[in-house]
């Protein structure tokens, strides 16, 4: 399945979901005393429903609900134990959902870079359960650095790269993760379409890698971008100028924001979208 997944980004765009944890937080979550990796044990069918959704709007890639599920995060909730069933659970889920013909990546907090050992465990528990590559989400460039390097042990599993923000200029940084093995670089959590994209013609003027493009609808206490506002930046052209992408949602999206990329980018290109 790698080497399918390689493969479709290569060749891209690919849909990628909306955010788990803050639709989690919708449904009664409190980030203050549980985490959303912790939902993947104690309310899988709400996980599961997510990703359904999001396979329904259009997703041909997940990330498994496992951004936190490492051991220094986990400790804090006193749930160190769970690393091995949450990794193994999430990405059971996400494959249950997807079916044979989407990609399920494993997704790796920020917070498993401050524990080495943590992170090689737990990307190494995503790769054993299947999944068709690793991502590296909400990454400073150091840690994204640190984590490509903590796991070259694990083979050529695809490793995708996601900053929250590129340092100035963009080249060199591009080069160094390059030089580490990454398989795809961009971003996550700015917020909207339009920033996010801006970053991604830096990036697309210096390498022909596969981008990742995947924005925040908001910041807390501000009203979201609607689903058809925050997909109107995304148009057919501009993505098509992008190729190799993968677009989604983070904060603040759902399932309604991927059908809006969907419908824009299917109409605009005259095909039809998937099914629903």
């Amino acid at each position: 399945m790698t080497d399918r997944f390689r493969a479709a980004m290569a060749s891209g765009p690919l849909l990628l979901d909306a955010a788990m944890g803050t639709r989690l937080v919708a449904r009664g979550l409190h980030l203050e005393t549980d985490d959303p990796a912790l939902w993947t044990l104690t309310a899988p069918e709400v996980v599961a429903e997510f990703h359904r959704r999001d396979v329904r709007a259009g997703a041909t890639v997940l990330l498994t609900n496992t951004f936190g599920a490492n051991h220094a995060w986990l400790r804090r909730f006193g749930r160190a134990d769970a690393l091995e069933p949450i990794n193994r659970q999430a990405v059971a889920l996400a494959r249950h959902e997807a079916g044979p013909s989407r990609y399920v990546i494993g997704s790796i907090g920020p917070t498993a870079v401050d524990d080495p050992r943590s992170l090689l465990d737990q990307a190494g528990l995503l790769v054993e359960s299947g999944v068709d590559g690793l991502i590296f989400e909400t990454h400073r460039l150091d840690q994204a650095e640190q984590a490509l390097e903590l796991v070259m042990p694990l083979g050529n599993i695809p490793r995708l790269v996601s900053l929250y923000q590129w340092p100035e200029p963009i080249a060199p940084a591009v080069r160094r993760l390059v030089g580490r093995g990454a398989s795809a670089i961009g971003l996550n959590c700015v917020i909207g379409m339009e920033p996010a994209l801006q970053v991604a013609d830096s990036l697309r003027a210096v390498t022909q890698l596969p981008l990742i493009v995947k924005p925040s609808a908001s910041r807390p206490g501000v009203v979201p971008a609607s689903p058809k506002s925050f997909a109107a930046a995304a148009t057919a052209p501009r993505i098509r100028g992008l190729a190799p992408i993968l677009v989604g949602g983070c904060c603040g999206t759902d399932e309604s924001y991927l059908a809006a990329l969907s419908d824009a980018w299917y109409h605009q290109t005259g095909s039809c979208p998937p099914a629903r």
